[in-house]
């Protein structure tokens, strides 16, 4: 049960692993796909086949107003892909959207996954966790672990800022996703990008956050 609601205007940190530390992404191809899921997903018109969806080329026509998803469901702030679960960090639009959001991409996700490598059976964990965020330090420790996160993974320790399937290159050089991804609520507290990128290299612990 979980111990709290999805209030409108409150931010939470979400965290969802694969089952049994299944790898959720397998290659290039699966970690492309979901970025499509991501964003192409969140909003309240529904777009056909989406579980069908394998390239970046519905978010580029998304971004050039070619595709209208209607209302946004949640605010994307940031976000890792990791091999075996993902974290986001989401604000509430509407009481309970983040739920109807999480629910499109859990589902969509494990169809393509399932029908992709033949398998059958649940993919994610029988819920996704989640954190609220009651306070503006903590958004900030929780952004910083969100994008450390693949400091663990061969290869890039003290690189997480070249990490391609994680929000952080966003924040720092240019941001891919322009209005999808919602940078503006960390930005808004920095004099610029080097600020933020020395915040978390210099301020971020492991022992911040408590899960």
């Amino acid at each position: 049960m979980r111990s709290h609601n999805f209030i409108e205007g409150e931010f939470y940190h979400i965290y969802v692993h694969g089952i049994g530390g299944l790898k959720i992404f397998q290659e290039e191809k699966d970690y492309k796909r979901f970025l499509t899921l991501l964003f192409s997903a969140n909003g309240i018109n529904i777009i056909p086949r989406l579980d069908r969806k394998i390239d970046l080329n519905l978010v580029w026509d998304i971004i050039n107003n070619k595709i209208n998803l209607g209302n946004p469901l949640v605010d994307i702030v940031c976000f890792s892909l990791m091999p075996t679960h993902f974290h986001l960090l989401l604000r509430e639009r509407k009481d309970g959207n983040i739920s109807k959001y999480l629910h499109k991409i859990l589902v969509s996700h494990s169809k393509y996954f399932n029908i992709k490598y033949e398998r059958r059976g649940h993919l994610f964990e029988s819920n996704f966790h989640s954190r609220h965020i009651d306070n503006n330090d903590y958004f900030l420790v929780t952004s910083c672990y969100i994008h450390k996160n693949s400091k663990d993974l061969p290869g890039w320790k003290n690189k997480e800022d070249k990490y391609p399937w994680s929000s952080y290159q966003d924040f720092i050089s240019e941001n891919r996703w322009q209005h999808l991804l919602k940078k503006d609520i960390i930005d808004s507290q920095f004099k610029n990008s080097k600020e933020y990128k020395n915040f978390i290299e210099e301020h971020y612990k492991d022992e911040d956050i408590v899960f």
